[in-house]
């Protein structure tokens, strides 16, 4: 093999192993999970879905965004206190909180990677 082949092989299976290690159950978690729950508490990380953007209140502070989770299923996610976390830069979050239908209601929000 090339050397080249060699290099874009190693990091193809980098990023897979990145990929799988991001999707399993310790790493990105299951809306419908915590759906079938009802209103206890629990912690879920999820994805920053950056294509819809996030809702401000007139202070600049985010009080709501939307989410996916491992299934690809996306909620939107309102904030109890608004937040001036840097969450237009964050890939994965993880929320404390509960669900009402398709809405995360968090009471905690962490960045977890950018």
């Amino acid at each position: 093999m090339s050397r080249n082949k060699i290099i874009f092989l190693s990091i193809f299976v980098i990023f897979a192993g990145y990929a799988i290690f991001i999707l399993t159950s310790e790493g990105i978690g299951s809306l419908e999970k915590v759906r079938a729950r009802g209103e206890i508490n629990q912690t879920i990380k999820v994805l920053v879905d950056h294509s819809k953007g996030f809702e401000r209140d007139q202070y600049g502070n985010i009080v709501s965004f939307y989410v996916k989770d491992k299934d690809n299923q996306e909620a939107i996610v309102n904030l109890k206190k608004p937040t001036q976390e840097n969450l237009e830069n964050a890939k994965v979050v993880e929320l404390l909180g509960h669900m009402h239908g398709n809405t995360f209601v968090a009471l905690r929000v962490t960045v977890e990677e950018y």
